[in-house]
């Protein structure tokens, strides 16, 4: 039965808002919480920097810059399998899938890692002929690659043959983060006036919102940014957990308890989604990955 536009909505705020504004306590996490992963069988996490979903074969990823690994769970949180520094790995940064293949960025390289399914590392991806300096990833529903670049201050995009097709945005100030919906490419500035800047699938800009600060709905240290199906922003906010804005900016909740406690959300630095209506937040002061479920 399809439910009508503004009915699907206000149905969906509503949800958003029982979800995140539980009065759950530290030893009773609040509703939709499913599980948290905190080491690969006995190995603790020991800085984990990134967090991605394999949305085709429902595998969960961490990379973790002090072990120099890339840590592979199936979609329970069971690990199953993982890489690091016998196939030259170092720091890793970000980490994410494609067409099967795996991409790492690492602190201080000036390219993309690219291993195959078994942790060969395969080739490397880099434009050509510019400085590169790769800080977070994305990807959008037609395959393209978004890559956070403080060389050039901008977001370059890399086709399905990692041949870079366009660059959107230049000369912007401390850009760490991109996601891209349908028709709306979003990078994120954390320490801007305006966290959120949007531009067209041509790269052409928009709009900025998303306000930072300490007064109202302003953001308080915005990390990472994705998009889910419905077209929301969801933001992994450090000091504040998790904000959800629409495509132009208004913001429905703020993530809630705040707390180191499972089922809680603690100084989140990365976000996934997997369509499926689960969401991964990666809490980087208390070492854990943790899925909650969304159901609409």
């Amino acid at each position: 039965m399809n439910m009508r536009p503004g009915l699907a909505w206000r149905t969906l705020a509503i949800y958003l808002s029982l979800l995140f504004h539980s009065t759950a306590s530290a030893a009773d996490p609040h509703p939709g919480f499913l599980f948290a992963i905190e080491r690969f069988y006995q190995d603790e996490f020991e800085s984990p920097s990134a967090i991605s979903v394999d949305k085709k074969n429902n595998e969960i990823y961490v990379a973790d810059s002090v072990r120099n690994e890339i840590l592979i769970f199936d979609s329970s949180g069971k690990p199953l399998f993982k890489f690091g520094k016998e196939q030259g790995l170092s720091s890793p940064q970000d980490v994410l899938v494609r067409d099967n293949k795996i991409y790492v960025i690492q602190a201080g390289k000036d390219y993309l890692q690219v291993f195959n399914y078994r942790g060969e590392p395969i080739k490397r991806v880099a434009p050509e002929g510019i400085p590169f300096s790769p800080g977070r990833m994305n990807t959008d529903g037609e395959g393209n690659l978004y890559v956070t670049d403080a060389a050039q201050g901008a977001c370059l995009v890399f086709d399905k043959d990692d041949k870079l097709s366009m660059t959107i945005g230049r000369g912007i100030h401390s850009i760490a983060g991109v996601a891209a919906s349908k028709d709306r490419i979003y990078l994120l500035t954390p320490v801007s006036q305006y966290a959120i800047h949007v531009y067209d699938r041509k790269g052409n800009f928009i709009i900025s919102f998303g306000l930072t600060g300490e007064e109202g709905d302003s953001l308080g240290l915005p990390t990472a940014i994705q998009t889910d199906n419905f077209g929301l922003l969801w933001v992994a906010d450090a000091l504040q957990g998790v904000a959800v804005l629409t495509g132009n900016g208004k913001r429905l909740l703020t993530s809630a308890p705040y707390g180191k406690a499972k089922g809680q959300v603690y100084f989140p630095i990365d976000i996934d989604m997997d369509g499926k209506g689960n969401v991964y937040l990666l809490e980087k002061a208390v070492k854990r990955v943790s899925v909650f479920k969304v159901d609409r």
